[in-house]
Order: C-alpha cells, then sequence, then structure tokens
C-alpha cells in the first residue's frame, strides 16, 4: 500500500520566510540608523559643547548625517585631519537624526548639512556649511587652536 504523503502547507513556509525577513530588514534598519554615542561617557552632544566652551577650549561641532554624499565626504575629511588637533581642539560630532540632538540644531539654527561650526578660546564663533577642503580644515583648526 502506498503510503500517504502529508501535504506541506506552503502557504505557511512563504509566510514564515516572509516574516523572518522583514524582521531582519527593520532589525538591520534599526541598527543602521540607531544613533551614534555623543561621546565614551554617553554623555550628548548638546553638553559636550557646553562644557567645552565653559573650559575656553577651542571647539569644532560638525553637524551632520550618516547618509548624505557631502556629509560622507566630509566625515572622512574630518576623520583624517582632526587626529593631528585631538589633544587641543574639542570634537564635537552631531549627528543630525539623534532625536537627542534636535534642541541643540533648534538653539544654533542648523538647516543644512554638513555644517562646521569652529569656536576659538573666546567662544567666538565660525560657521562653515558644505564640503570643506583637507587644508582648509587643518588651517581653521590651526587658526582656532592659537597659541596654546
Amino acid at each position: 500500500m502506498p503510503r500517504k504523503r502529508r501535504p506541506r502547507n506552503s502557504n505557511l513556509s512563504r509566510f514564515l520566510i516572509v516574516a523572518v525577513l522583514v524582521l531582519l530588514v527593520a532589525v538591520v534598519l534599526m541598527v543602521k540608523e540607531k544613533p551614534q554615542a555623543a561621546a565614551v561617557s554617553g554623555e550628548i552632544a548638546e553638553a559636550q559643547l557646553e562644557r567645552a566652551l565653559e573650559a575656553g577650549q577651542p571647539t569644532l561641532a560638525f553637524y551632520h548625517s550618516n547618509n548624505c554624499k557631502s556629509c560622507i565626504e566630509m566625515i572622512g575629511i574630518v576623520q583624517q585631519v582632526y587626529p593631528e588637533f585631538s589633544g587641543s581642539v574639542a570634537l564635537v560630532d552631531v549627528n543630525v537624526y539623534a532625536d537627542e540632538n534636535r534642541p541643540l540644531l533648534q538653539k544654533q539654527q542648523i538647516q543644512y548639512i554638513p555644517t562646521l561650526v569652529f569656536y576659538n578660546q573666546q567662544g567666538t564663533r565660525e560657521v562653515f556649511v558644505g564640503v570643506m577642503e583637507t587644508e582648509a580644515l587643518r588651517v581653521k583648526l590651526e587658526t582656532i587652536r592659537g597659541s596654546q
């Protein structure tokens, strides 16, 4: 006597595969869009900026997203140049899509990205919008660092 085959529930299998894929995509998007920590200490960007300015420390506040073409280019330039100044200029890295940074964006009236805001020791603010050339960034950081 031939054995009866148990009918496979192909609809259930397809549903499970689709559900797993959707869940996987959701997790990837959440991780990708998860705001990066403002500092190792977990301090938000606004507090970092206030602390640096109160201390009279030359500061670069770098406002960007992690997915605009110009921002990605500027991230690379900052990563290339900033290490030379890490001991003398504070870097406040501000992801504009992180919810905790919204009050800072409003307070600083940031409208376009990438935006670089340079503060010298006296707290004088100078704003640059767009992609800054590598050497121009180096010169600007040297200028705000001054003679320490």
